[in-house]
């Protein structure tokens, strides 16, 4: 027994006198990202060509391409069936184009511009902008430019994410954070005309 107590007791001797100090909480950056982030989409509701907002998980970081790639997957059977939403987006075959840099996100649609509808680059558009405090945090606007194939899409309104509907609600919502009625520093901008 003598033995054992006195081989504890060099033990933590040696652990005591190895040189690392003790520390408390050290703060590094920002709050780790869990596995799981919530991500807003908007899809149409088939009945009257209304945009709806559906909540989906991302696994990861939560980007542009990540969101843009979300919604040009499109609706689920559920989704589809149960509850009559659609997408106006072709599907993502190619995949969008997705660039951000600055506070700026560009995307093509990689299809005919005359495939597209306006109802399409709202889904887009609304889309990012929802999610603008995931894909550009530290940038206090967010700039959206959506063209098909270099070509650009005009948006159906010039605030088409204003009286937007939760597919689980009867009446429009409160906007989700980085839409422009919560955020006046959001803005989208329509590319110039491609001569």
């Amino acid at each position: 027994m003598r033995a054992r107590v006195a081989l504890l007791t060099a033990a933590g001797l040696l652990l005591a006198g190895c040189g690392i100090p003790t520390t408390g909480v050290v703060e590094a950056g920002e709050p780790g990202v869990g596995v799981h982030q919530d991500v807003t989409l908007y899809f149409v509701r088939a009945a009257d060509g209304s945009l709806v907002t559906v909540p989906r998980r991302a696994q990861g970081t939560v980007d542009a391409a990540t969101v843009v790639t979300m919604l040009a997957n499109g609706v689920g059977a559920t989704e589809q069936k149960a509850m009559g939403l659609t997408s106006a987006l072709p599907p993502p075959v190619p995949a969008p184009s997705v660039r951000t840099q600055d506070g700026t996100v560009t995307v093509d649609l990689r299809a005919p511009a005359e495939e597209l509808s306006g109802t399409a680059v709202d889904q887009v558009v609304c889309t990012l902008l929802a999610n603008r405090v995931s894909i550009a945090p530290r940038s206090p606007t967010l700039t959206v430019t959506v063209t098909a194939e270099g070509t650009a899409v005009p948006q159906t309104s010039a605030d088409p994410c204003a009286g937007v509907r939760e597919f689980w609600r009867p009446g429009p919502t409160k906007p989700p954070p980085g839409d422009p009625k919560s955020s006046p520093a959001t803005t989208f901008q329509k590319p110039p005309p491609v001569s």
